[in-house]
């Protein structure tokens, strides 16, 4: 009987004997009123008191010694079972952060705070660890299996490798991890020896696969002997033993027929290409044999011999290389359309590229996460990347604001196409203002959103410039319009006042007059007639120069000779009062001129301006500088106000006392000969001081020669 039973025996009888007593006492229940019974009684029940307390203490120490017996049994277990798989195990305590390691001999060591317990292993996973505990004390995980490395021992190159299993082991009233537990398993070897098999694994695979052919031994007769599974997997041969017993010879394959094997000192390696089909119908020798098709066979057909050189079998290792063969006839065909294919794709790529740089039109790209414009003239590369403010910087500020609303509709991801036309800062060869059109739609991924837009910048600028020009013609064709009805109108009734006057003083002579005003009107009929013929020989004269009709004849001539001779043909008809001049500083100048058109000019302006000059001085000259012919004819007539200033060069036009000079086409017809001689002609004028008229034709000059003197 051991402790513990011992114990529970003297308990027992000790209960018995109270109960006993108790009994005895039940039937006089008269004295036990007496005070000595009372005391008696008392000092039983302390006694017993005193033994209930010293059993109950007794009993406590043997259990207490028990269990640690126990529990000393259990760690003695614990270990063992430890040592055994190579694992041990640690406490973690979450409200006092320590670690507590449970080691071989039963002990639990003393404990570590988390940095000293961080120690152990390497520092990244140690934070795996604490992630580890931190999730399971938050309840996200119960338990969970993470692989640690322990901190390399001095002088070594790595730690070793421990699985770890981290669980909770007690909960406190709320329910909340307590106690974490750590089982950790030493699988450093395990993993070195895993990675030493995959290791060899990987160094015969080759060798392992290379071994799988096609293995078939004859003997020394040439008769099958033994044919391994591949072999027969490859030529479709489900009875093996059948075609072992038939006896097949060597000399009933066709490949082999030719080969002296008694004579065959080394291998022969050769590639066989047969159709099976043929073979069948018109030699079967090997029923058993399922196959069909071309096919294509890789083999080494090797004779073995004994010591003394006799011949002792063959054997004949091959493999089945059809679908290689085809497979690569395939991949060959697919490589040729994959050429083929991409020979196309490229030359359309260089034609789309040859079409981009010869167009001058360029692929645009804008990304509104970026706020980027890329632009590229070739579908390999991005010839330019621009940013908003980039963008703004080389657009005209007439159009900036339209460029920042392009932008701004595309930064919110707006639909749709956009399309407008831009004025730049660049310039093109010809110096003109360079307008660029963009023409841009919205890229979307498989969800719908936009990724980007993409689209064409062209140069528009020649269509601009002609549009422009389109206008500006059609403006003069509408200002053109304007002065030929006005041109038609005043010729109208220019060309009817000399005509009406014509015939009314024809009329007359029908009409009761004197004999002696016959010469009046004879007279009259004569000046409105010339007057009427000048008119429309200036009319005529001047259409064949807005039509540019007119030819000119440019001819070397000494114009210091021609100079005076125009100048006084002009002033034929000025009045007796009046001085005329001219200041030739030349003796000879030749030059290259149109002599009659030169010639007009000066004697129209002449004639203006001694129609001008009633009295005082009119005065030509000329000078020859630098290409260019310098005609001045300057008079002190009676001038042009500002007004008449200004309309001096228009058809038909009157001053404020409605008259005209001439045919009123002498001016007009001045400037047209001069502008298309590509010279320029101006006009000052003060009113009552007289007029000056600068004349400027270019010209070639031959030779010059100036005067010593000049004369007035």
């Amino acid at each position: 009987m051991d402790c513990n039973n011992r114990h529970r025996f003297t308990a027992i009888t000790v209960f018995l004997a109270l109960a006993n007593m108790a009994h005895a006492q039940a039937g006089n229940m008269d004295t036990i009123a007496d005070v000595h019974h009372l005391a008696a009684y008392f000092v039983a029940v302390l006694m017993i008191s005193v033994f209930v307390m010293i059993f109950s203490n007794r009993l406590y120490y043997f259990r207490e010694q028990e269990v640690s017996t126990e529990v000393k049994q259990l760690n003695t277990q614990l270990t063992l079972v430890m040592n055994s798989n190579k694992k041990d195990v640690w406490t973690y305590d979450t409200a006092k952060n320590v670690f507590s390691m449970l080691t071989n001999s039963s002990r639990m060591q003393t404990e570590y705070s988390s940095p000293e317990f961080a120690k152990f292993y390497a520092p990244g996973d140690y934070s795996t660890l604490r992630t580890l505990i931190a999730q399971i004390c938050e309840g996200e995980k119960e338990s969970d299996t993470v692989l640690l490395h322990s901190r390399p021992e001095k002088g070594a190159t790595g730690g070793r490798l421990f699985q770890t299993t981290l669980s909770v082991l007690q909960r406190d009233g709320k329910q909340r991890p307590r106690t974490l537990i750590g089982i950790e398993r030493d699988i450093t070897d395990e993993t070195l020896k895993q990675k030493e098999a995959r290791r060899l694994a990987l160094r015969y695979h080759t060798v392992f696969h290379a071994s799988t052919v096609d293995m078939v031994y004859y003997n020394a007769d040439g008769v099958l002997t033994d044919v391994n599974d591949k072999a027969c997997e490859t030529f479709g041969i489900s009875d093996r033993e059948a075609v072992l017993k038939r006896g097949v010879r060597v000399s009933d394959i066709p490949p082999y027929r030719d080969i002296d094997f008694d004579r065959l000192d080394t291998g022969i390696e050769m590639t066989v290409i047969a159709d099976i089909d043929q073979i069948k119908r018109h030699d079967e020798r090997i029923p058993e044999a399922r196959l069909s098709g071309k096919l294509y066979y890789e083999t080494t057909v090797s004779p073995v011999r004994n010591g003394k050189g006799e011949l002792m079998g063959m054997v004949a290792a091959g493999r089945n290389i059809t679908e290689m063969v085809e497979s690569h006839h395939r991949q060959q065909k697919d490589s040729e359309q994959l050429q083929q294919r991409t020979k196309e794709i490229q030359t359309y790529i260089d034609n789309i590229n040859y079409a981009l740089r010869t167009s001058g039109v360029r692929l645009i790209n804008y990304y509104p996460d970026t706020h980027e414009l890329h632009i590229f003239s070739d579908l390999s590369k991005t010839q330019y990347r621009l940013s908003q403010i980039r963008c703004a910087s080389l657009i005209h500020q007439s159009d900036r604001r339209k460029l920042r609303g392009l932008f701004l509709r595309m930064d919110h991801g707006r639909t749709g196409a956009f399309n407008d036309s831009l004025h730049t800062l660049f310039h093109d060869q010809q110096g003109r203002d360079i307008y660029l059109s963009f023409n841009l739609f919205p890229v979307t991924d498989r969800d719908g959103a936009i990724t980007h837009y993409f689209g064409l910048i062209r140069n528009d600028t020649e269509m601009v410039y002609t549009e422009m020009q389109l206008r500006e013609e059609t403006k003069k064709a509408q200002e053109t319009e304007a002065l030929k009805n006005t041109f038609l109108q005043n010729m109208s009734y220019e060309i009817r006042t000399p005509l009406n006057a014509v015939l009314g003083f024809a009329e007359l002579f029908n009409a009761p007059h004197e004999t002696e005003d016959e010469p009046v009107f004879a007279e009259e009929i004569k000046r409105n007639t010339g007057e009427l013929l000048a008119l429309i020989n200036d009319i005529l004269f001047i259409s064949r120069l807005d039509a540019r009709m007119v030819e000119f004849n440019y001819q070397n001539c000494d114009f210091a000779i021609l100079f005076e001779g125009f100048c006084y043909m002009g002033w034929s008809d000025v009045s007796p009062s009046v001085k005329v001049a001219v200041e030739n500083p030349y003796s000879r100048l030749i030059v290259r001129i149109d002599e009659q058109q030169l010639g007009d000019v000066i004697q129209k302006l002449c004639r203006h301006a001694a129609l001008m000059t009633k009295e005082g001085t009119i005065r030509a000259k000329y000078e020859y500088r630098h290409g260019e012919l310098n005609i001045s004819i300057e008079d002190t007539g009676k001038g042009l106000s500002k007004k008449s200033l200004a309309r001096v060069f228009d058809r038909f036009a009157r001053d404020e006392n409605d008259m005209r000079n001439g045919t009123g086409l002498d001016m007009p017809i001045i400037r047209e000969l001069v502008e298309q001689m590509g010279g320029s002609i101006e006009i000052q004028s003060e009113e009552g001081k007289g007029s000056t008229v600068y004349l400027i034709i270019p010209c070639e000059m031959s030779s010059l020669e100036k005067k010593t003197e000049i004369f007035t």
